[in-house]
Protein backbone atom coordinates (compact mmCIF):
# COMPACT_ATOMS: atom_id res chain seq x y z
CA UNK A 1 0.00 0.00 0.00
CA UNK A 2 0.87 3.14 -0.89
CA UNK A 3 2.53 5.68 1.97
CA UNK A 4 -0.67 8.22 2.35
CA UNK A 5 -0.01 9.92 5.60
CA UNK A 6 2.98 11.89 5.28
CA UNK A 7 1.61 14.84 3.37
CA UNK A 8 -1.22 14.93 5.95
CA UNK A 9 1.08 14.86 9.42
CA UNK A 10 2.12 18.44 9.47
CA UNK A 11 -1.63 19.12 9.11
CA UNK A 12 -4.16 17.00 11.33
CA UNK A 13 -3.62 19.32 14.14
CA UNK A 14 -5.33 22.01 12.03
CA UNK A 15 -7.81 19.73 10.36
CA UNK A 16 -8.94 18.10 13.50
CA UNK A 17 -11.92 20.60 13.78
CA UNK A 18 -12.20 21.98 10.20
CA UNK A 19 -15.35 20.61 9.67
CA UNK A 20 -18.47 22.21 8.25
CA UNK A 21 -21.80 23.68 9.40
CA UNK A 22 -25.28 21.32 8.49
CA UNK A 23 -27.72 24.31 8.23
CA UNK A 24 -27.71 28.03 6.54
CA UNK A 25 -29.63 29.37 9.80
CA UNK A 26 -27.64 30.94 12.50
CA UNK A 27 -29.76 28.40 15.30
CA UNK A 28 -27.77 25.24 13.17
CA UNK A 29 -24.53 26.91 12.66
CA UNK A 30 -21.34 24.86 13.61
CA UNK A 31 -23.10 21.37 13.38
CA UNK A 32 -21.54 18.84 11.48
CA UNK A 33 -22.26 16.19 8.93
CA UNK A 34 -19.11 16.48 7.06
CA UNK A 35 -16.71 14.20 9.04
CA UNK A 36 -13.28 16.24 8.58
CA UNK A 37 -9.77 14.71 7.21
CA UNK A 38 -8.49 12.32 9.56
CA UNK A 39 -5.69 9.94 10.00
CA UNK A 40 -8.60 7.32 9.74
CA UNK A 41 -9.69 8.59 6.38
CA UNK A 42 -6.71 9.80 4.48
CA UNK A 43 -4.66 6.92 5.37
CA UNK A 44 -6.91 4.91 3.46
CA UNK A 45 -5.94 3.19 -0.02
CA UNK A 46 -9.13 3.79 -2.49
CA UNK A 47 -11.81 1.65 -1.78
CA UNK A 48 -10.28 0.24 1.26
CA UNK A 49 -12.89 0.32 4.02
CA UNK A 50 -12.18 2.94 7.61
CA UNK A 51 -13.49 3.57 10.79
CA UNK A 52 -16.08 6.29 10.56
CA UNK A 53 -14.24 9.26 12.92
CA UNK A 54 -15.64 10.57 15.08
CA UNK A 55 -17.55 13.84 14.84
CA UNK A 56 -16.01 16.53 16.07
CA UNK A 57 -18.04 20.20 15.12
CA UNK A 58 -16.41 23.53 15.23
CA UNK A 59 -19.14 24.76 17.98
CA UNK A 60 -16.93 21.91 20.21
CA UNK A 61 -13.67 24.82 19.78
CA UNK A 62 -14.44 27.18 22.62
CA UNK A 63 -12.50 30.53 22.54
CA UNK A 64 -11.00 30.26 26.42
CA UNK A 65 -12.17 34.33 26.60
CA UNK A 66 -13.82 33.83 29.53
CA UNK A 67 -16.26 36.39 30.47
CA UNK A 68 -15.88 40.62 30.13
CA UNK A 69 -18.19 44.02 30.71
CA UNK A 70 -16.46 46.27 28.29
CA UNK A 71 -19.94 48.37 29.44
CA UNK A 72 -21.09 49.82 26.12
CA UNK A 73 -17.30 50.58 24.83
CA UNK A 74 -17.63 50.80 20.85
CA UNK A 75 -15.18 48.75 18.84
CA UNK A 76 -14.26 50.18 15.44
CA UNK A 77 -12.84 48.85 12.72
CA UNK A 78 -11.88 51.17 9.93
CA UNK A 79 -11.94 49.19 6.47
CA UNK A 80 -12.25 49.97 2.23
CA UNK A 81 -15.71 49.90 1.24
CA UNK A 82 -14.92 46.80 -1.46
CA UNK A 83 -13.94 44.60 2.05
CA UNK A 84 -16.94 46.17 4.21
CA UNK A 85 -19.01 43.00 4.67
CA UNK A 86 -15.79 41.07 6.36
CA UNK A 87 -16.52 43.28 9.77
CA UNK A 88 -19.96 44.62 9.48
CA UNK A 89 -23.67 44.05 8.25
CA UNK A 90 -26.03 46.52 9.01
CA UNK A 91 -30.20 44.11 9.14
CA UNK A 92 -30.64 40.82 8.42
CA UNK A 93 -31.52 40.27 4.80
CA UNK A 94 -32.08 36.85 4.42
CA UNK A 95 -28.79 36.47 2.47
CA UNK A 96 -27.45 33.60 4.97
CA UNK A 97 -23.52 35.46 4.33
CA UNK A 98 -24.45 38.66 5.37
CA UNK A 99 -27.04 37.25 8.12
CA UNK A 100 -23.86 35.00 9.38
CA UNK A 101 -21.64 38.05 9.82
CA UNK A 102 -24.51 40.00 11.60
CA UNK A 103 -25.30 37.49 13.74
CA UNK A 104 -21.57 36.82 15.01
CA UNK A 105 -21.92 40.90 15.86
CA UNK A 106 -24.36 40.41 17.87
CA UNK A 107 -23.81 37.14 19.55
CA UNK A 108 -20.27 39.47 20.84
CA UNK A 109 -21.67 42.80 21.31
CA UNK A 110 -24.32 41.00 23.88
CA UNK A 111 -21.46 38.92 25.19
CA UNK A 112 -19.13 41.29 26.19
CA UNK A 113 -21.39 44.27 26.41
CA UNK A 114 -19.74 45.93 23.92
CA UNK A 115 -20.77 47.79 20.01
CA UNK A 116 -18.74 46.93 16.89
CA UNK A 117 -18.94 49.61 14.43
CA UNK A 118 -17.07 49.98 11.04
CA UNK A 119 -15.69 52.62 9.78
CA UNK A 120 -15.62 53.02 5.97
CA UNK A 121 -13.51 54.70 3.32
CA UNK A 122 -13.03 54.59 -0.56
CA UNK A 123 -9.84 52.45 -0.58
CA UNK A 124 -7.03 50.79 0.90
CA UNK A 125 -4.79 53.71 0.30
CA UNK A 126 -6.94 56.50 2.25
CA UNK A 127 -7.49 53.84 5.35
CA UNK A 128 -3.39 53.78 5.54
CA UNK A 129 -3.18 57.55 4.96
CA UNK A 130 -5.81 57.34 7.93
CA UNK A 131 -3.37 55.52 9.81
CA UNK A 132 -0.53 57.27 9.23
CA UNK A 133 -2.55 60.79 10.19
CA UNK A 134 -3.34 59.41 13.54
CA UNK A 135 -0.22 58.18 14.73
CA UNK A 136 1.24 61.73 13.58
CA UNK A 137 -1.49 63.57 15.53
CA UNK A 138 -1.73 60.72 18.37
CA UNK A 139 -6.00 60.72 17.96
CA UNK A 140 -8.16 57.97 18.44
CA UNK A 141 -10.71 57.18 15.88
CA UNK A 142 -10.54 53.45 15.60
CA UNK A 143 -9.00 49.87 17.40
CA UNK A 144 -7.91 47.81 13.96
CA UNK A 145 -7.31 48.99 10.40
CA UNK A 146 -7.55 47.02 7.67
CA UNK A 147 -6.21 46.87 4.05
CA UNK A 148 -5.10 44.92 1.75
CA UNK A 149 -1.94 43.00 2.06
CA UNK A 150 0.34 43.98 -0.65
CA UNK A 151 0.10 47.70 0.78
CA UNK A 152 1.02 46.55 4.35
CA UNK A 153 4.67 48.05 3.75
CA UNK A 154 3.35 51.74 3.58
CA UNK A 155 2.16 51.67 7.07
CA UNK A 156 4.77 49.55 8.54
CA UNK A 157 7.41 51.36 6.94
CA UNK A 158 6.22 54.60 8.68
CA UNK A 159 6.04 53.07 11.94
CA UNK A 160 2.36 53.20 12.02
CA UNK A 161 1.22 50.00 14.05
CA UNK A 162 1.66 48.25 17.00
CA UNK A 163 3.03 44.77 17.33
CA UNK A 164 -0.18 42.47 17.65
CA UNK A 165 2.01 39.98 20.51
CA UNK A 166 1.08 43.16 22.93
CA UNK A 167 -2.31 42.65 22.78
CA UNK A 168 -3.31 40.04 25.16
CA UNK A 169 -6.36 37.22 24.90
CA UNK A 170 -5.06 36.66 21.25
CA UNK A 171 -4.05 33.46 20.54
CA UNK A 172 -2.54 33.15 17.25
CA UNK A 173 -2.42 28.87 17.94
CA UNK A 174 -5.94 28.47 16.99
CA UNK A 175 -7.51 27.80 13.59
CA UNK A 176 -9.30 30.97 13.24
CA UNK A 177 -6.10 31.91 12.87
CA UNK A 178 -3.92 31.35 9.57
CA UNK A 179 -1.13 30.34 11.59
CA UNK A 180 1.43 29.65 8.46
CA UNK A 181 1.16 33.73 7.21
CA UNK A 182 0.84 35.02 11.19
CA UNK A 183 4.46 32.83 12.16
CA UNK A 184 5.76 33.93 8.57
CA UNK A 185 5.05 37.53 9.21
CA UNK A 186 6.26 37.67 12.36
CA UNK A 187 9.78 39.02 12.64
CA UNK A 188 12.14 39.66 15.90
CA UNK A 189 8.97 38.97 17.89
CA UNK A 190 7.14 41.56 15.95
CA UNK A 191 4.12 41.05 14.22
CA UNK A 192 2.28 44.43 12.63
CA UNK A 193 -0.40 42.79 10.60
CA UNK A 194 -2.55 39.82 11.47
CA UNK A 195 -5.18 37.25 9.02
CA UNK A 196 -7.47 35.26 10.37
CA UNK A 197 -11.00 34.01 9.64
CA UNK A 198 -12.42 37.57 10.42
CA UNK A 199 -11.11 38.26 7.09
CA UNK A 200 -13.46 36.75 4.34
CA UNK A 201 -11.21 37.53 1.65
CA UNK A 202 -8.05 35.23 2.61
CA UNK A 203 -11.02 32.41 1.99
CA UNK A 204 -12.36 34.60 -1.19
CA UNK A 205 -8.97 35.04 -2.53
CA UNK A 206 -7.19 31.45 -1.99
CA UNK A 207 -5.93 29.51 -4.65
CA UNK A 208 -7.18 26.17 -5.26
CA UNK A 209 -8.03 23.89 -9.01
CA UNK A 210 -11.52 23.39 -9.90
CA UNK A 211 -12.88 20.97 -12.31
CA UNK A 212 -15.97 20.72 -14.30
CA UNK A 213 -17.09 16.61 -13.55
CA UNK A 214 -19.27 16.38 -16.72
CA UNK A 215 -16.48 17.86 -19.03
CA UNK A 216 -14.02 15.69 -17.11
CA UNK A 217 -16.13 12.38 -17.75
CA UNK A 218 -16.68 13.41 -21.15
CA UNK A 219 -12.58 12.78 -21.48
CA UNK A 220 -12.69 9.75 -19.05
CA UNK A 221 -11.45 11.35 -15.59
CA UNK A 222 -13.63 10.81 -13.06
CA UNK A 223 -13.68 13.00 -9.50
CA UNK A 224 -12.90 9.78 -7.44
CA UNK A 225 -9.98 9.52 -9.27
CA UNK A 226 -8.71 12.94 -8.50
CA UNK A 227 -9.54 13.24 -5.03
CA UNK A 228 -7.64 9.67 -4.26
CA UNK A 229 -4.49 11.20 -5.96
CA UNK A 230 -5.11 13.86 -3.75
CA UNK A 231 -5.65 11.52 -0.63
CA UNK A 232 -2.34 9.45 -1.50
CA UNK A 233 -0.30 11.97 -1.87
CA UNK A 234 0.16 11.49 -6.06
CA UNK A 235 -1.54 14.46 -6.63
CA UNK A 236 1.36 16.12 -8.53
CA UNK A 237 1.87 18.57 -11.45
CA UNK A 238 3.43 16.02 -13.48
CA UNK A 239 0.05 14.16 -12.71
CA UNK A 240 -1.74 17.24 -13.68
CA UNK A 241 -0.05 17.66 -16.98
CA UNK A 242 -0.40 14.41 -17.76
CA UNK A 243 -4.10 13.76 -17.49
CA UNK A 244 -5.19 17.50 -19.01
CA UNK A 245 -2.18 18.06 -21.72
CA UNK A 246 -3.75 16.01 -24.61
CA UNK A 247 -7.39 17.47 -24.02
CA UNK A 248 -7.85 20.15 -26.87
CA UNK A 249 -10.89 19.89 -29.25
CA UNK A 250 -11.62 22.87 -31.78
CA UNK A 251 -15.49 23.29 -31.06
CA UNK A 252 -16.05 26.13 -33.91
CA UNK A 253 -13.90 24.22 -36.70
CA UNK A 254 -12.13 27.27 -37.83
CA UNK A 255 -8.29 25.48 -37.50
CA UNK A 256 -7.49 28.64 -34.27
CA UNK A 257 -6.76 27.41 -30.59
CA UNK A 258 -8.53 30.35 -29.40
CA UNK A 259 -11.28 31.07 -26.33
CA UNK A 260 -14.10 29.21 -28.09
CA UNK A 261 -12.24 25.58 -28.36
CA UNK A 262 -12.48 23.41 -25.27
CA UNK A 263 -9.36 22.10 -23.56
CA UNK A 264 -7.72 20.25 -20.79
CA UNK A 265 -6.44 23.10 -18.87
CA UNK A 266 -6.62 26.53 -19.14
CA UNK A 267 -5.47 29.81 -17.24
CA UNK A 268 -4.35 33.81 -17.81
CA UNK A 269 -1.17 33.65 -17.14
CA UNK A 270 -1.37 36.51 -14.41
CA UNK A 271 -2.05 36.82 -11.26
CA UNK A 272 -2.92 32.72 -10.77
CA UNK A 273 0.52 32.00 -11.46
CA UNK A 274 1.59 33.74 -8.05
CA UNK A 275 0.48 30.48 -6.32
CA UNK A 276 3.04 27.99 -8.35
CA UNK A 277 5.70 28.30 -6.55
CA UNK A 278 3.72 28.06 -2.64
CA UNK A 279 1.94 24.92 -4.27
CA UNK A 280 5.13 23.31 -5.52
CA UNK A 281 7.11 24.97 -1.43
CA UNK A 282 9.76 26.69 -2.63
CA UNK A 283 9.48 29.88 -0.39
CA UNK A 284 10.16 33.42 -1.94
CA UNK A 285 11.57 34.46 1.10
CA UNK A 286 13.20 32.92 4.18
CA UNK A 287 14.90 33.52 7.55
CA UNK A 288 18.27 33.90 8.22
CA UNK A 289 20.27 32.29 11.41
CA UNK A 290 18.91 35.99 13.05
CA UNK A 291 15.26 34.99 11.79
CA UNK A 292 15.39 38.33 9.63
CA UNK A 293 13.37 37.05 5.88
CA UNK A 294 16.29 37.12 2.73
CA UNK A 295 15.59 35.81 -0.46
CA UNK A 296 15.22 32.40 -1.25
CA UNK A 297 13.89 32.34 -4.49
CA UNK A 298 16.96 31.83 -6.64
CA UNK A 299 16.91 27.84 -6.86
CA UNK A 300 16.90 25.18 -9.16
CA UNK A 301 13.61 24.01 -8.24
CA UNK A 302 12.07 27.48 -9.19
CA UNK A 303 14.03 27.49 -12.41
CA UNK A 304 12.58 24.24 -13.37
CA UNK A 305 9.42 25.09 -11.98
CA UNK A 306 9.35 28.22 -14.56
CA UNK A 307 10.39 25.73 -17.70
CA UNK A 308 7.38 23.19 -17.04
CA UNK A 309 4.63 25.27 -16.22
CA UNK A 310 5.95 27.66 -19.37
CA UNK A 311 6.05 24.15 -21.41
CA UNK A 312 2.63 23.30 -19.80
CA UNK A 313 1.13 26.61 -20.61
CA UNK A 314 2.44 27.11 -24.66
CA UNK A 315 3.51 24.11 -25.83
CA UNK A 316 1.13 21.28 -25.28
CA UNK A 317 -2.43 20.86 -26.93
CA UNK A 318 -3.93 20.65 -24.27
CA UNK A 319 -3.44 23.94 -22.17
CA UNK A 320 -4.78 27.34 -22.85
CA UNK A 321 -2.21 29.46 -21.20
CA UNK A 322 -1.65 32.34 -23.56
CA UNK A 323 -2.05 35.89 -23.00
CA UNK A 324 -2.65 37.21 -26.52
CA UNK A 325 -5.59 36.39 -28.70
CA UNK A 326 -7.93 35.11 -25.98
CA UNK A 327 -10.06 37.63 -25.22
CA UNK A 328 -9.63 39.31 -21.68
CA UNK A 329 -7.60 38.54 -18.62
CA UNK A 330 -9.16 35.44 -16.73
CA UNK A 331 -11.21 34.03 -20.04
CA UNK A 332 -10.85 30.54 -17.98
CA UNK A 333 -13.33 31.76 -15.41
CA UNK A 334 -16.15 32.26 -18.37
CA UNK A 335 -14.86 29.21 -20.20
CA UNK A 336 -15.24 26.89 -16.83
CA UNK A 337 -18.84 27.90 -16.68
CA UNK A 338 -19.57 27.26 -20.39
CA UNK A 339 -18.24 24.39 -19.94
CA UNK A 340 -15.54 24.52 -22.55
CA UNK A 341 -12.41 23.23 -19.91
CA UNK A 342 -12.02 20.22 -17.62
CA UNK A 343 -9.82 22.21 -15.10
CA UNK A 344 -9.00 25.49 -13.92
CA UNK A 345 -6.99 27.25 -11.19
CA UNK A 346 -9.68 29.34 -9.41
CA UNK A 347 -10.10 31.63 -6.11
CA UNK A 348 -13.09 30.88 -3.93
CA UNK A 349 -14.62 34.01 -5.12
CA UNK A 350 -15.18 32.65 -8.62
CA UNK A 351 -17.43 29.45 -7.19
CA UNK A 352 -19.39 32.61 -4.66
CA UNK A 353 -19.74 34.86 -7.68
CA UNK A 354 -20.29 32.96 -10.84
CA UNK A 355 -19.69 28.92 -10.61
CA UNK A 356 -22.58 28.56 -8.21
CA UNK A 357 -25.25 29.66 -10.72
CA UNK A 358 -23.41 26.81 -12.99
CA UNK A 359 -25.84 24.17 -14.24
CA UNK A 360 -22.94 21.84 -14.32
CA UNK A 361 -21.14 20.07 -10.89
CA UNK A 362 -17.60 20.87 -10.21
CA UNK A 363 -15.37 19.57 -7.58
CA UNK A 364 -12.16 20.98 -5.80
CA UNK A 365 -8.78 19.97 -5.38
CA UNK A 366 -5.50 21.54 -3.85
CA UNK A 367 -2.68 22.69 -6.58
CA UNK A 368 -0.52 20.20 -7.29
CA UNK A 369 2.74 19.44 -5.34
CA UNK A 370 5.88 19.81 -6.92
CA UNK A 371 6.32 15.54 -6.64
CA UNK A 372 5.18 13.06 -4.31
CA UNK A 373 7.71 13.53 -2.10
CA UNK A 374 6.65 16.81 -1.16
CA UNK A 375 4.78 16.38 2.03
CA UNK A 376 1.65 19.01 2.19
CA UNK A 377 -0.52 20.57 -0.50
CA UNK A 378 -0.05 24.28 -0.55
CA UNK A 379 -1.14 27.08 -1.98
CA UNK A 380 -1.37 30.95 -1.65
CA UNK A 381 -4.14 34.02 -1.87
CA UNK A 382 -4.33 36.57 -4.08
CA UNK A 383 -2.15 39.38 -2.31
CA UNK A 384 -5.45 41.49 -2.21
CA UNK A 385 -6.67 39.09 0.98
CA UNK A 386 -7.09 41.39 3.92
CA UNK A 387 -4.73 42.25 7.20
CA UNK A 388 -5.78 44.20 10.53
CA UNK A 389 -3.54 46.33 12.21
CA UNK A 390 -3.56 48.12 15.44
CA UNK A 391 -2.46 51.89 14.86
CA UNK A 392 0.53 53.05 17.14
CA UNK A 393 -1.76 55.49 18.77
CA UNK A 394 -3.49 53.05 20.73
CA UNK A 395 -2.59 52.93 24.09
CA UNK A 396 -1.63 49.84 26.71
CA UNK A 397 -4.70 50.24 28.53
CA UNK A 398 -6.68 49.77 25.21
CA UNK A 399 -5.13 46.40 23.99
CA UNK A 400 -6.68 44.49 26.64
CA UNK A 401 -10.52 45.48 24.64
CA UNK A 402 -9.05 45.15 21.24
CA UNK A 403 -7.37 41.63 22.11
CA UNK A 404 -10.50 39.98 23.17
CA UNK A 405 -12.96 41.53 20.91
CA UNK A 406 -10.82 40.53 18.01
CA UNK A 407 -10.48 37.28 18.88
CA UNK A 408 -14.10 36.35 19.72
CA UNK A 409 -14.41 37.81 16.20
CA UNK A 410 -12.16 35.40 14.90
CA UNK A 411 -13.29 32.36 16.35
CA UNK A 412 -16.91 33.18 16.09
CA UNK A 413 -16.06 33.34 12.13
CA UNK A 414 -14.27 30.05 12.34
CA UNK A 415 -17.08 28.85 13.30
CA UNK A 416 -20.06 30.22 11.57
CA UNK A 417 -18.87 33.02 9.14
CA UNK A 418 -16.39 30.46 7.02
CA UNK A 419 -18.78 27.88 6.82
CA UNK A 420 -21.57 29.85 5.42
CA UNK A 421 -19.03 31.00 2.71
CA UNK A 422 -18.28 27.31 1.65
CA UNK A 423 -21.67 26.17 1.65
CA UNK A 424 -22.86 29.16 -0.63
CA UNK A 425 -20.05 28.87 -2.71
CA UNK A 426 -20.10 25.10 -3.30
CA UNK A 427 -23.89 24.84 -3.26
CA UNK A 428 -24.46 23.47 0.13
CA UNK A 429 -21.30 20.48 -0.83
CA UNK A 430 -19.81 21.56 2.45
CA UNK A 431 -22.05 20.35 4.60
CA UNK A 432 -23.07 17.41 2.34
CA UNK A 433 -20.33 15.65 0.46
CA UNK A 434 -17.15 14.14 2.59
CA UNK A 435 -14.74 14.79 -0.35
CA UNK A 436 -15.59 18.12 -1.34
CA UNK A 437 -15.02 18.87 2.56
CA UNK A 438 -11.34 17.43 2.61
CA UNK A 439 -10.60 19.01 -0.20
CA UNK A 440 -11.40 22.65 0.46
CA UNK A 441 -9.98 21.62 4.39
CA UNK A 442 -6.67 20.33 2.47
CA UNK A 443 -6.63 23.72 0.65
CA UNK A 444 -7.13 26.30 3.75
CA UNK A 445 -5.10 24.33 5.65
CA UNK A 446 -1.98 25.00 3.27
CA UNK A 447 -2.36 28.69 2.73
CA UNK A 448 1.21 29.76 2.94
CA UNK A 449 1.33 33.45 2.35
CA UNK A 450 4.76 34.40 2.01
CA UNK A 451 6.75 37.32 3.73
CA UNK A 452 7.91 38.42 0.61
CA UNK A 453 4.04 39.63 -0.48
CA UNK A 454 3.84 42.34 2.18
CA UNK A 455 7.01 44.13 1.19
CA UNK A 456 6.65 43.20 -3.06
CA UNK A 457 6.38 46.27 -4.72
CA UNK A 458 9.16 47.90 -2.76
CA UNK A 459 11.70 46.50 -0.64
CA UNK A 460 11.22 42.87 -2.40
CA UNK A 461 11.65 44.84 -5.80
CA UNK A 462 8.44 42.81 -7.43
CA UNK A 463 10.13 39.45 -6.30
CA UNK A 464 6.65 37.59 -5.60
CA UNK A 465 5.55 38.78 -9.16
CA UNK A 466 8.47 37.05 -10.96
CA UNK A 467 7.01 34.34 -11.74
CA UNK A 468 3.66 35.78 -13.19
CA UNK A 469 5.37 38.35 -15.20
CA UNK A 470 8.11 36.00 -16.38
CA UNK A 471 4.93 33.71 -17.56
CA UNK A 472 3.39 36.52 -19.32
CA UNK A 473 5.82 37.79 -20.81
CA UNK A 474 6.60 33.91 -22.51
CA UNK A 475 10.22 34.30 -20.86
CA UNK A 476 12.16 31.31 -19.10
CA UNK A 477 15.01 33.59 -18.63
CA UNK A 478 14.50 33.76 -14.68
CA UNK A 479 18.28 33.83 -13.76
CA UNK A 480 19.06 36.93 -16.22
CA UNK A 481 16.05 38.97 -14.36
CA UNK A 482 16.75 38.13 -10.84
CA UNK A 483 20.69 39.32 -11.88
CA UNK A 484 18.95 42.94 -12.46
CA UNK A 485 17.78 43.74 -9.41
CA UNK A 486 20.17 41.41 -6.90
CA UNK A 487 21.99 44.33 -5.55
CA UNK A 488 18.65 46.53 -4.95
CA UNK A 489 17.54 44.23 -3.62
CA UNK A 490 20.14 43.65 -0.87
CA UNK A 491 20.24 47.18 -0.12
CA UNK A 492 15.87 46.91 0.58
CA UNK A 493 16.03 44.27 2.63
CA UNK A 494 18.99 45.58 4.77
CA UNK A 495 16.73 48.82 5.08
CA UNK A 496 13.77 46.83 5.69
CA UNK A 497 14.98 45.49 8.91
CA UNK A 498 14.88 48.87 10.42
CA UNK A 499 11.38 48.53 10.49
CA UNK A 500 11.39 45.31 12.83
CA UNK A 501 14.07 46.82 15.59
CA UNK A 502 17.22 45.33 13.75
CA UNK A 503 20.09 47.52 14.28
CA UNK A 504 22.60 48.27 11.67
Amino acid sequence: MKKTLSLILAMLMLLSAFTSCSDNSADNAGETTAPAVSAENVGAEAGEDSAEPAETTRADVKDGLGEYNFDGLVYRAAQPESSAYEFYAEELTGESTNDAVYNRNLKIEERFNTKIETINFASTSAVITEVQNLNASGTDAFEVATHVAYKAYTPIGTGSYRNWYDAPNVDFTQPWWNSLANTQNTINGILYTATGDINITSLLNTYAMFFNMEVAENFGIKAETLYNYVYEGTWTIDKMIELTSSIYVDENGDGVRDNGDTYGYAAWPGISADAWLAAFDQPISTKDEEGFPQAAIMTDKTIAALEKIYNFHYNTDGALGSSSGVGSAEYEVTMFVNNQVVMVPSVFNDAFTEYRHMDATYGIVPYPKWDEAQEQYLTNARDQYTVIGIPLSKTDDSLEFIGVVTEALAAESWRTVFPEYYNVALKGKYSSDRDTANMVDLVLAGRNFDFAFLFGEQQFQRLPYFFRDLLAAGDTNFTSKYAKIEKALKKSLDKLKTFYGYEG
